[in-house]
């Protein structure tokens, strides 16, 4: 039964992962369409030859004795009729028929195709001639009309041909060129290439398309599935923050991952969440930024930090300049006060964003860091850390211990499921306990997935608070949790409190 339902699974993924391929390369199938199209009608166009057709009509009447009472002119004409149209290909073909053509032909040869077909009901038959050349075509044809009874006596009895509509030599070719057919081939060839290629980059993919795919991977809750929406940027403005007039799904969703952090961070001491990502581009900026205007229009007093130093972000988010002092400045010099470098928006949010560093590496000052956000804990209601991938820096890591939330952010079809399980565990062996994970930039075609959607993954419904919370694979008293083999009191946090 399991193995069934897994095969099930497995095909639903499998359509799903080519639907997005399809959403995903489209302008590809569109191209090779075009292309193909194009191509075969140039092919065809290339390839084509125009062919000539001359045909001559005639009847076929045999002698028979009058005295024959049982004798049918007509029967017997049709029968003969017939009887010279079946055997034509043998009588052309014959040595004596194709010496008498060559005689009469001008130039000795032809390169055309004769068939005959006899009327039906009738004793008339059709004599058609195909070339290349209209006049090797009409030559051909009036060869064979006088070769032909001097040939045909050897298969029936004294026939005698009369030409009914005699041969004329062809001007038009019967077979004019069609490009829109031929284009048309070609746009399907396209079309149905471009679905294979697709096919089998879904079926080769690697990445997680599914909040199962997402759950079975990391075994972690899934707080919250954020709609993929599209917005519409002002010329002169960058501000993408998320407003329930601009969508209301994404806002919807952020109102539930809001309730879920408040609920977390329930403890009056407990203000801080982080936010990181596997990698760049999975929309941790975006997720960081939302949630903190989310509180802020609940109420309450929030700041962002931005703490990925090689690619300071939250500024141009925002719409403002990126420029100024910022958190590495900070922690670089003791004597810059981070409420300097605090800015705020028109909605109320405040950050802290500078310029992006060169460096290569850069070492936290853990002491510093512990200053400012005790500074910071006593002026804002919640501080909210948006953090480098954790799978390229290891800054995210090595700030998770300030942070009494963590929030793992996953895009829908972008980092492969290994590279995700292995970011999530090095911050478990690193005694980073996550709070629940965001599966960001879902197609909103897949409504199940949604928050408020009489959802699976809805607040309060099976992959909620409740189910993942304290005493699972990664809760208190687990393997990766508090007294564990990589808890407090394990090898890799004793290493990290012995190094600083």
């Amino acid at each position: 039964m399991d193995n069934k339902r897994a095969d099930k699974l497995d095909l639903i993924n499998l359509m799903i992962r080519f639907k997005n391929s399809f959403f995903q390369l489209w302008p590809l199938m569109l191209v090779m369409s075009i292309l193909f199209g194009v191509g075969s009608a140039f092919l065809a166009q290339r390839s084509f030859v125009p062919m000539y057709q001359s045909k001559a009509i005639f009847t076929v009447d045999c002698v028979y004795e009058q005295d024959d009472i049982f004798g049918n002119g007509v029967y017997y004409d049709q029968y003969a009729a017939e009887q010279l149209a079946e055997s034509f290909p043998k009588i052309l073909n014959t040595a004596v028929m194709r010496d008498l053509i060559e005689e009469k032909i001008p130039r000795g040869y032809s390169n055309g195709n004769a068939t005959a077909e006899s009327v039906t009901d009738s004793n008339m038959l059709v004599l058609t001639v195909e070339s290349n050349d209209p006049q090797d075509a009409y030559d051909y044809l009036c060869a064979i009309i006088e070769c032909y009874p001097q040939v045909a006596v050897y298969m029936v009895d004294n026939p005698q041909i009369k030409i009914v509509e005699s041969p004329t030599k062809p001007t038009n070719p019967f077979n004019a060129f069609s490009p829109t057919r031929s284009a048309a081939k070609g746009v399907i060839v396209g079309i149905v290439l471009s679905l294979g290629v697709m096919f089998l980059l879904a079926l080769g993919s690697r990445t997680i398309q599914t909040a199962d795919e997402l759950k079975n991977t990391i075994n972690l809750p899934i707080l919250v599935a954020l709609p993929k929406v599209a917005v519409k940027k002002r010329r002169k403005e960058s501000n993408t923050v998320i407003s329930a007039d601009s969508n209301a799904n994404m806002s919807e969703s952020l109102r539930g991952l809001r309730m879920k952090i408040k609920k977390e961070l329930a403890d009056a001491e407990k203000k801080t969440v982080l936010i990181t990502s596997t990698l760049a581009g999975e929309g941790k900026t975006t997720v960081a930024v939302n949630l903190a205007q989310s509180l802020v229009k609940d109420g309450h007093k929030v700041v962002v930090l931005d703490a990925d130093f090689r690619n300071q972000s939250v500024a141009k988010f925002l719409g403002e300049k990126a420029s100024g002092d910022g958190l590495m400045e900070c922690l670089k010099n003791p004597e810059l006060s981070i409420t300097k470098c605090i800015r705020s928006t028109n909605s109320g949010l405040c950050f802290v964003s500078g310029r992006s560093t060169d460096k290569r590496q850069y070492s936290i000052e853990y002491k510093a860091m512990r200053r400012i956000l005790e500074k910071l804990s006593r002026e804002f209601d919640y501080i909210v850390l948006d953090t480098p991938p954790s799978e390229v820096v290891s800054d995210a890591t090595a700030l998770c211990r300030y942070a009494e939330c963590v929030v793992y952010v996953v895009r829908q079809d972008y980092a492969k499921r290994g590279q995700v399980l292995n970011a999530v565990t090095a911050l478990h062996q690193k005694d980073v306990n996550i709070t629940g994970c965001v599966f960001n930039g879902v197609p909103q075609f897949h409504r199940h997935y949604g928050y408020g959607y009489r959802s699976t993954y809805g607040y309060g419904y099976d992959y909620g608070y409740r189910k993942y919370s304290y005493g699972n694979k990664y809760g208190y008293g687990s393997k990766y949790g508090y007294g564990s083999k990589y808890g407090k009191y394990g090898k890799y946090a004793q290493q990290m409190e012995d190094n600083h």
